[in-house]
């Protein structure tokens, strides 16, 4: 996980440009905001919380305690900034999904784009079992990651902020160049594993279901932007959703 931190220490703030601008995150914004559901009352911990971003709308959705966690120092840093700007009485700390330690019993964890940046299997499982470990019981898990079933045969993801650039398999994952349509663009890489090996991390884990959400547009987007602008967003969708059941 050293990589993914390093990583995001130097996209720092222009990951906030991206979230503002990529229709691509409106969408995922909407899908993450339906998966979670109601949260009022409930104690929630969002892991790889980067600025804060989903942090904060989980703190708004009605979560009575809510704890933002992630590798990189400077995401955490934005992320205190934010707070300390607009407080919501969220805590945000430095560490790594791989070495968490037991920090709650939590009613929901949420991970968007986390286990795709697990280095090795072994690195998949051991997120996943930390997470496992600091879930209440019948808590949920809810992940965001790069969608196994893309493939750069068909259309890009430019429209809607993000292009992949290039992709290289690598026995059960693909290594993945991609940039955020930034200006400039912001560069940025990552795993992209098959449905079989996060599915295999999370059974290990103990989780006793789990299911996939494809991604969902707002209908309101769909009226801004039209039907044919989506077109290519459902048919090669870069993200999909993963909730599991403790």
């Amino acid at each position: 996980m050293t990589t993914s931190g390093a990583q995001y220490d130097q996209i720092g703030g222009k990951y906030d440009e991206y979230a503002r601008t990529a229709t691509l995150k409106q969408a995922e914004r909407y899908s993450i905001l339906k998966l979670v559901g109601a949260l009022d009352g409930k104690q929630v911990m969002d892991l790889a919380c980067g600025f804060g971003f989903y942090t904060r709308l989980l703190k708004q959705q009605g979560a009575a305690q809510v704890i933002g966690i992630d590798i990189s120092p400077e995401m955490i840093r934005l992320a205190r900034e934010h707070e300390q700007a607009q407080p919501l009485d969220i805590d945000y700390q430095v560490w790594d999904a791989n070495s968490l330690p037991d920090l709650d019993a939590f009613d929901l964890i949420t991970a968007i784009y986390l286990l795709n940046y697990a280095a090795s299997k072994a690195e998949m499982l051991a997120m996943c079992q930390n997470i496992y470990k600091n879930l209440a019981r019948d808590g949920r898990f809810v992940a965001f990651l790069p969608n196994p079933a893309f493939t750069l045969s068909k259309a890009n993801c430019t429209p809607y902020g993000i292009t992949v650039l290039r992709e290289e398999l690598e026995a059960d994952r693909y290594a993945c160049e991609a940039e955020f349509l930034t200006d400039p663009p912001t560069a940025v890489n990552y795993y992209r594993w098959n449905q079989a090996t996060y599915e295999w991390a999370i059974r290990e884990s103990g989780f006793r279901n789990f299911a996939w959400y494809p991604t969902e547009v707002a209908p309101e987007d769909i009226s801004r932007y039209g039907q044919a602008y989506w077109r290519d967003f459902y048919d090669n969708c870069l993200i999909i959703g993963l909730a599991c059941q403790k």
